[in-house]
């Protein structure tokens, strides 16, 4: 007797934590390619703080509608920028705490990445700011990707990057990444192979 052993397709579950600041549309185009496979879900999430609403009961409860109104309708104008590949759009707000809330959604929809952002700001900013991605890293159930924006100031332990190597990474495609100088004495000592090999290139050490 023969069996038919019947795979899934593969597909993305992804949830995009969405604090609506400037950042967020980034966020939210980084989601949906990870969500791009045939299959993959999209699930946008704002998280309305518990403080900012109270009881949720007479003036609060308007307040909370009033404020689930907006956030749905920018939530919604930016889905409206995604490319159709980015695969079927959920949009959620919620009310709480919002690490906890975004880790509760990634468990209710059996989510494989969660993505967030970042401000980029440093000292006591960053620990506040930075506290719902790292405690997501810490918490979340399933891996969590941070966004952190290009256009942040460069921290002062990265080299600047040699113009010529920029070049030559240019002018061949991305097929050489080192210029000559740096191919022969490179600035970091590390070691360079690729799979698979090219030909005559093996491992090479630079020093």
């Amino acid at each position: 007797m023969q069996t038919t052993t019947h795979t899934e397709a593969p597909k993305c579950v992804v949830v995009a934590g969405i604090d609506l600041s400037d950042g967020s549309r980034e966020v939210l185009e980084i989601a949906a390619t990870r969500a791009a496979l045939p299959g993959g879900e999209l699930h946008a999430v704002h998280v309305v703080p518990s403080s900012s609403v109270g009881s949720l009961q007479g003036d609060s409860a308007i307040r909370f509608s009033n404020m689930n109104d907006e956030v749905c309708a920018k939530l919604q104008e930016m889905a409206t920028t995604l490319p159709a590949s980015a695969g079927s759009t959920a949009l959620h707000v919620r009310l709480g705490n919002p690490d906890v809330e975004i880790a509760q959604l990634a468990f209710d929809v059996g989510a494989d990445l969660v993505v967030v952002g970042t401000h980029g700001h440093s000292g006591l900013e960053r620990f506040v700011l930075g506290s719902v991605g790292e405690s997501l890293i810490r918490h979340a159930p399933c891996p969590v990707l941070v966004c952190r924006p290009k256009s942040v100031r460069l921290w002062e332990q990265i080299q600047p990057s040699c113009a010529d190597c920029v070049a030559v990474q240019k002018s061949s495609g991305r097929k050489t990444f080192w210029c000559e100088r740096h191919a022969q004495h490179h600035p970091r000592a590390h070691t360079y192979s690729e799979v698979p090999p090219t030909f005559g290139m093996g491992s090479q050490t630079f020093r």
